[in-house]
């Protein structure tokens, strides 16, 4: 009997998310057909019989979606072709988002064996502008998290281009085991958050059970095939004894049914450690944001650097780092603008149940609110991340606020001492009470897709 791998993980990210701006549309060809479908892609091949298209679907925070399908040339109604320069820029971002250049990319990178927790060369570390890391995960694992923190770290600098030049790069620590990580870090064994961000000492550290779930996999994906085999022979036997038998079919079905179990908790577990995969991404998204904007752009006290407008607010430096959180990033563009869907629920179950924290309680939340290390305290920090991921998503996507001068005066002015709510209206143009109607109202209605929902005619 085949032991199915067991349930696999999943990390519970501690912090919520932030954001740039949407992406620019990639120019695309319009392929119009006569039963009103229209497709948006690449025109791959027009021929006298048939055309050969490639779909291209862009959401907002999702990745691009290709599919090619062929069409008889009789089905088409027209077909808008992009100027040669558009197609050129086209086929080079469809080129840049494909498997084979993601395979380049990574094979490119300088990894260095480096010493770790005392034990010689057992680790990787990859040393970029923004930050170094530092890991003894496996080497794919490495070799993505630095390409994709390469990418998170210039969609920051788009979105707020530093101001502090020399800033120190961040030191990121990832762990391929929780209990590594917990041995490591001062305090670990209480930690619920899987990462942190410690300003004094400059680093990101991260821990994940991507070892015990890859071990777990690895085993999986070998029964598997051993599984498989021995169905492949037992279905070529029953073949040959019972080829000309009408019952054939019947034969084979209990054999059909196993490979199709085997082959549907494959697919399982292959995509429960992707999503954890993924969520150590977003995780180091989150927390290199903090690092970047205290190294970077806001510094802390400014750091004895003239000209800087001081720290971010605590509560706009959680919202905006969990908007980045989620975002996707290819052909050098980082995507966002969709809803995250459970802190959407949050929030909106939240406001119905009237818990969900005023205006002036996040715009004066000291940093206490948002350190999550004791269970007791997990239903009010989850509702602060929440509403302050709320609020960042409010001034960025609906108000376009959190950029330019404004931002760096309301900055500036929460650190001289003066009163952040004041500070707050006068960056919003708008009274306390005045805003947090139109934003409360904006967040009652708001769907996953971005988009309100529209109710009694309004």
């Amino acid at each position: 009997m085949m032991r199915l791998l067991r349930t696999l993980v999943v990390l519970a990210l501690p912090f919520p998310v932030v954001a740039a701006p949407p992406a620019t549309d990639w120019p695309l060809d319009v392929l119009l057909l006569k039963n009103g479908i229209t497709h948006k892609g690449l025109l791959l091949e027009e021929g006298p019989a048939k055309v050969r298209f490639q779909i291209v679907k862009r959401a907002p925070g999702r990745p691009t979606i290709c599919q090619t399908l062929r069409f008889d040339k009789g089905d088409v109604a027209k077909l808008n072709k992009l100027p040669n320069v558009d197609r050129e820029i086209l086929i080079a971002k469809l080129q840049e988002i494909s498997p084979e250049a993601e395979v380049r990319r990574l094979e490119k990178l300088d990894l260095k064996l480096v010493d770790w927790l005392g034990k010689k060369d057992a680790g990787l570390r990859y040393d970029s502008d923004y930050f170094s890391l530092l890991s003894d995960a496996p080497e794919e694992v490495v070799r993505r998290a630095a390409c994709r923190l390469e990418n998170v770290y210039a969609a920051y600098a788009n979105f707020l281009p530093p101001r502090a030049a020399g800033g120190t790069p961040t030191v990121i620590h990832v762990h391929q085991t929780l209990a590594g990580y917990q041995k490591a870090t001062p305090g670990g064994a209480v930690l619920q958050n899987p990462a942190f961000y410690d300003p004094s000492s400059n680093r990101v550290v991260c821990g994940t059970d991507l070892q015990r779930l890859g071990d777990d996999l690895t085993r999986f994906r070998r029964e598997a095939k051993q599984q498989l085999d021995e169905i492949a022979k037992q279905e070529a036997e029953i073949i040959r004894l019972f080829g000309k038998n009408p019952e054939l079919a019947r034969y084979l079905q209990p054999w059909k049914e196993r490979r199709s179990h085997i082959v549907s908790v494959a697919k399982s577990n292959e995509a429960v450690f992707e999503r954890v995969t993924r969520q150590l991404f977003q995780t180091l998204y989150h927390e290199a944001f903090h690092a970047y904007v205290g190294n970077f752009v806001y510094l802390p006290n400014g750091n004895g650097r003239a000209g800087t407008p001081g720290e971010l607010p605590r509560w706009l430096n959680e919202g905006m780092a969990q908007v980045f959180e989620t975002a996707v990033f290819e052909a050098g563009e980082l995507r966002i603008g969709h809803m995250d869907k459970a802190r959407l629920e949050k929030a909106q179950e939240s406001l119905e149940k009237k818990e969900f924290p005023s205006l002036k309680d996040i715009l004066t939340a000291g940093r206490e609110v948002f350190v999550v290390a004791h269970v007791g305290k997990r239903p009010e920090a989850d509702r602060a991340y929440v509403a302050t991921w709320a609020l960042a998503s409010y001034l960025m996507f609906d108000r376009g606020m959190l950029s330019g001068d404004s931002l760096d005066g309301f900055v500036k002015s929460v650190n001289a001492g003066g009163d952040s709510l004041a500070a707050f209206a006068k960056h919003t143009g708008q009274a306390l009470a005045e805003f947090e109607k139109d934003y409360l109202t904006w967040l009652k209605k708001l769907q996953p897709n971005s988009s309100l929902l529209e109710t009694g005619g309004k």
